[in-house]
């Protein structure tokens, strides 16, 4: 998937973070759409040219992913609404640049169907990170 949006954003930095395999059992396409989400989020909603890092890990029977930005952030007053169906931050996420306000909203209803949870972090200026945290199958042996 970051090699995917490689080709679709040559001129990002796109990195992916992963020590070892962590595995998950769930629907591998919807699994996929999340993440495919939340990049696709991160490269839409920043300057071009701003790097982006995908990170995953395993901590305490979980698989923990995470898709952060460096971009401009997300208002503290517009946080609580991410999530919400059809809503958009109109201030850096008009429909000239694309969506319908759902991508969150799926990505929140996939989570919770693969009994996870999705939380988000922004800071006008800073940046958005996306952490989403799925219950993790015990290592093959």
């Amino acid at each position: 998937m970051v090699e995917d949006a490689g080709v679709v954003a040559p001129d990002r930095t796109i990195r992916l973070h992963a020590d070892a395999p962590v595995h998950v059992c769930g629907d591998a396409a919807r699994l996929q759409q999340v993440l495919n989400n939340l990049v696709g989020n991160a490269i839409q909603h920043t300057p071009a040219g701003t790097p982006i890092d995908v990170s995953l890990e395993s901590s305490g029977g979980e698989a923990v992913v995470r898709v952060a930005d460096q971009g401009p952030g997300i208002a503290q007053q517009d946080l609580s609404r991410v999530f919400d169906r059809f809503w958009r931050a109109e201030a850096g996420r008009s429909r000239a640049r694309g969506g319908s306000g759902l991508g969150l909203a799926i990505v929140q209803a996939v989570v919770h169907a693969h009994h996870g949870t999705v939380r988000i972090t922004s800071h006008t200026g800073s940046g958005t990170a996306v952490t989403v945290t799925l219950p993790a199958l015990p290592p093959p042996r």
